[in-house]
């Protein structure tokens, strides 16, 4: 028999055998097919029954059976990766996890308020006989800013005053007498009373007196003037007559969340941003409440400013970055380079040379505090070691890679 007979001979055995391969796959695809749906299936009826313990039991069985499956992945990927050695290696870049320092804020939102913006009353009831400031004024403490009708009080002072001249004589001759023992002890006592009543009456008309004339509590502006001349005014609410304000020094007042007590105190550093004035301001915290609120569960903490040009006034709305966490010497890295398992571990890629060829090494990490789009490595990377950057979604654990250098 010829060679080409052979051949003639052996093609019916292997359509035999590609049609039996074919029926065998289509046969491993239903089964495969078959077992996915009835495992859809019990996972729905599962869900149905409400049965929570079973539930966890049923999750917690697929976690481990996903956690089995990667890790085979994981096997042969490496085992690919060793016999397509001859091709063409994954390029990667990486980044050296030096230490720096890092400085963490939390940032909330404040009101700038100040101590010395205070109302002015009157202090005794009568009519508004003159205003002698205006609105934007500055004022010293002590300042007259109006002028109360006294009432006749000034009349009876004077009459007090003279009253007290007449008491005075009196009794410093009875004085006299009494001294060279001359007249009777009653008549030298009762010209001493006569005397301190008429300096005690003289002392309370002054100071009703002084009632009437409305002065500035400390030095500032007269931000505003609410009566006007000719009024009838009287202390208490609603009689308000001016406001004062000194805006040389204020203060942002910030409500700080409970949980960052043990971390922002006085004397934390702060950064002030007042978006209204395109302000930017670095300052300390100057008072801490030593009680958390219970309707918001948080402290108040005070942040005094600086405020000669007046340009900041009360009730603006700030920014307020405190400094909650330092650390001198942290590794900080891209926040993308840092992935999770099935397990809930963080992990990055490490680079291991050896015989100038670089393979990746998975580390699992501890992190700590985040900002902006860089993570803290506490814990599993050493400083001075290459971490992947790109492509660090497209390697597995031991694989050979090529680095992008410079």
């Amino acid at each position: 028999m010829t060679r080409s007979n052979n051949i003639d001979f052996l093609k019916p055995s292997i359509t035999l055998m590609k049609t039996s391969t074919i029926l065998l796959s289509a046969i491993a695809l239903a089964f495969v097919f078959s077992c996915q749906s009835a495992s859809e299936a019990s996972i729905d009826q599962l869900i149905k029954s409400n049965d929570e313990s079973a539930m966890r039991e049923a999750r917690a069985a697929l976690n481990d059976e996903r956690s089995a499956i990667d890790q085979q992945i994981e096997q042969l990927d490496l085992a690919l990766a060793k016999l397509s050695s001859g091709a063409a290696l994954p390029l990667v870049a990486a980044i050296n996890a030096i230490p720096a320092s890092f400085d963490h804020y939390v940032e909330l939102q404040g009101t700038v308020k100040t101590l010395k913006n205070v109302m002015v009353y009157p202090e005794m009831p009568g009519i508004l006989k003159s205003v002698v400031v205006r609105e934007g004024q500055r004022v010293k403490k002590g300042a007259v800013l109006a002028y109360l009708d006294d009432g006749g009080l000034a009349a009876q002072f004077e009459q007090a005053k003279s009253q007290l001249a007449l008491a005075k004589t009196v009794f410093e001759r009875q004085e006299r007498l009494w001294n060279n023992a001359i007249g009777s002890e009653i008549q030298y006592l009762q010209s001493k009373t006569n005397f301190e009543s008429a300096q005690s009456a003289v002392n309370a008309l002054e100071t009703q007196l002084d009632k009437s004339i409305v002065r500035a509590p400390f030095d500032g502006i007269v931000d505003e003037v609410f009566k006007e001349q000719g009024v009838f005014v009287s202390p208490g609410p609603g009689a308000e007559l001016f406001r004062v304000v000194n805006l040389d020094r204020v203060f942002v007042e910030v409500d700080v969340p409970e949980i960052h007590i043990g971390t922002i105190q006085i004397g934390t550093t702060a950064h002030v941003n007042i978006g209204a004035l395109g302000k930017e301001i670095e300052a300390k915290v100057t008072q801490s409440s030593n009680v958390i609120s219970t309707s918001n569960r948080a402290f108040k903490i005070e942040v005094a400013l600086s405020n000669e040009d007046a340009a900041i006034k009360p009730n603006l709305t700030a920014t307020v970055r405190l400094n909650d966490y330092s650390n001198p010497s942290a590794i900080l890295v891209p926040q993308s380079i840092v992935s999770e398992n099935a397990e809930g571990q963080q992990y990055c890629f490490a680079l291991r040379e050896e015989n100038d060829e670089y393979k990746v090494e998975r580390r699992i990490v501890t992190t700590g505090k985040t900002q902006g789009d860089v993570i803290e490595l506490i814990d599993g990377v050493e400083a001075g070691e290459l971490l992947v950057t790109d492509g660090s979604k497209k390697v597995t654990n031991g694989q050979q890679v090529q680095l992008i250098k410079g």
